[in-house]
């Protein structure tokens, strides 16, 4: 089967669709997560983002807290970006539910609030496209990947680190590309030298670990 772990409309190109669906919506369906996106935060509307996040989050379908995190490109105040992720961080540990991260350029500050926070839940770093310290940094931390698009460009940093993350710590996405998440898979099989059906599986059993989830 095959899984898109990250997408922001359902597209029924996947057995399982995990979209980032809308705070402010009431008919979702399938899976879904929940996050306030660095990119639209305001001070004005943060603490009563975040007191309905806390509790749509409790929601059976909804397996993860994010897209969520840090964007120092952003013209958001980080301080902001910081103090709404951590709550976040919190919200996820309370319910028990992943963080799905975005990090654009803020990589230790993103591993300072997880640690600041006593992080216990899987994290999953989606759109990886970084260099291979970071990805060597994130791997050692017991942290997954979520790659995409990227994997298809000649030589990209996403294409080398899912090479050397190891199959147990990576899931495949969409993302806002308009792409297959099928051709994602075929090139992802291509650069690890594995058959397909292989990728499927181990996908799968990586999100029956992270989610909790049976398949």
């Amino acid at each position: 089967m095959f899984i898109n772990i990250h997408t922001h409309a359902q597209i029924y190109d996947a057995k399982l669709e995990l979209v980032n669906a809308n705070l402010q919506a009431s008919d979702q369906t399938n899976y879904y997560s929940y996050g306030l996106h660095p990119w639209h935060l305001k001070e004005e509307t943060a603490d009563s983002l975040l007191a309905n996040l806390q509790l749509r989050a409790t929601e059976k379908r909804c397996l993860a807290i994010g897209e969520c995190g840090l964007d120092k490109i952003c013209e958001t105040d980080l301080r902001l970006q910081e103090r709404v992720f951590m709550e976040q961080i919190r919200i996820a540990n309370t319910i028990k539910k992943p963080l799905i991260i975005h990090c654009v350029k803020a990589f230790n500050e993103v591993l300072n609030c997880l640690n600041f926070s006593d992080n216990a839940m899987p994290v999953i770093f989606h759109g990886f496209n970084n260099n291979a310290n970071i990805a060597r940094l994130l791997t050692e931390q017991g942290y997954y990947f979520s790659f995409g698009k990227a994997l298809m460009g000649f030589e990209s940093n996403a294409a080398r680190a899912i090479v050397s993350v190891g199959r147990k710590q990576f899931f495949l996405e969409t993302d806002t590309a308009d792409v297959s998440i099928k051709y994602v898979y075929k090139k992802a099989s291509e650069l690890l030298r594995i058959e397909e059906e292989i990728l499927k599986q181990q996908i799968v059993s990586n999100f029956e670990t992270v989610f909790n989830l049976k398949l």
